[in-house]
C-alpha cells in the first residue's frame, strides 16, 4: 500500500483529482442556476422510468458504462430493480452481467492506454510506477473493494492501473460488489412493486454483506499487524 500512497502523492495524479472535483462542483452550480428543483427532478424521473421500461437495453448498457463516471452505481441498481420489478431474478442476473462488463472494460482501459499515458508523462522524472508484488495482489483488491470511501469507478481504475491479475481481479471484485449490489437491486424491486418480501431479502443481503465486509477487513488488519510484528522480530 506504500506504493499506492506514493502514486496518489504524485503531482499529476493530484492535479487530475482536483480537476475532477472542480468539474463535479461546477455541474452542481450549473444545475442550481438553471432552477433545477425537486419538482423538476421528479418529472424527469417519471419520464426516464417510462423510457427505460420501454427500452430495457438502454438501462442494461447504462449500468455497463455509466459507473465508469462519478455516477453512483447503487442509484442505477435501484432503478433496475424498480423498472424490472416484475422479473426480480432476471433483474439481478442482468445487473450482475452488466457489472461484470463494467469491471472488465474499465480495468483494461486503466491497465493499457491510461497507464501508458501516465508512464510517458512521468518518464522524464525519477519516479516510476512500481510493479505490485505477487503476494499483494489479493490484498490490494480486497482493500480497495472493502474500504469505505473509495467510489466504484475509482476502485476499477486503480486496480487496472496497478495491473492486478485480471483472472483474480474479476471474480473477487464481482463477489465483493455483486453481493451487496444484488441486495440493492432487490431493494429496488420491493420499493417499486410494493412487495415486502423482496425488500426484506434485499436489506438482508446488504446487512450480511456489511457483516462479511467487517470480518474480512478485520482479517486484513490482523495480517498487517502480524506482518509488522514479524518484521520487528527479524530486526
Amino acid at each position: 500500500m506504500e506504493m499506492f500512497r506514493k502514486l496518489l502523492m504524485h503531482r499529476c495524479v493530484r492535479i487530475a483529482l482536483i480537476c475532477l472535483t472542480g468539474i463535479g462542483i461546477g455541474a452542481l452550480l450549473v444545475a442550481w442556476k438553471m432552477g433545477v428543483d425537486l419538482a423538476v427532478l421528479k418529472g424527469l424521473w417519471e419520464r426516464c422510468k417510462d423510457y427505460l421500461a420501454d427500452h430495457p437495453s438502454a438501462l442494461f448498457w447504462a449500468i455497463v458504462f455509466l459507473p465508469a463516471l462519478p455516477i453512483p452505481t447503487s442509484a442505477l441498481l435501484v432503478t433496475a430493480g424498480i423498472v424490472w420489478r416484475d422479473r426480480p431474478v432476471m433483474a439481478c442476473l442482468l445487473c450482475l452481467l452488466a457489472m461484470a462488463l463494467n469491471l472488465s472494460w474499465t480495468y483494461w482501459l486503466a491497465a493499457r492506454p491510461a497507464r501508458g499515458f501516465v508512464e510517458k508523462l512521468i518518464a522524464s522524472g525519477s519516479f516510476q510506477i512500481p510493479d505490485l508484488p505477487r503476494g499483494d495482489h489479493l490484498k490490494l483488491i480486497l482493500v480497495m473493494r472493502l474500504t469505505p470511501g473509495f467510489p466504484f469507478f475509482v476502485q476499477n481504475y486503480v486496480l487496472g492501473f496497478m495491473r492486478a491479475p485480471f483472472l483474480l481481479y474479476l471474480p473477487v471484485s464481482l463477489l465483493c460488489s455483486g453481493f451487496i449490489g444484488t441486495g440493492v437491486v432487490l431493494g429496488g424491486v420491493g420499493l417499486g412493486g410494493g412487495k415486502l418480501k423482496w425488500a426484506i431479502l434485499g436489506i438482508s443481503l446488504i446487512v450480511v454483506g456489511g457483516i462479511l465486509t467487517h470480518f474480512v477487513r478485520g482479517w486484513l488488519m490482523k495480517r498487517k499487524q502480524n506482518g509488522l510484528k514479524t518484521q520487528t522480530l527479524d530486526v
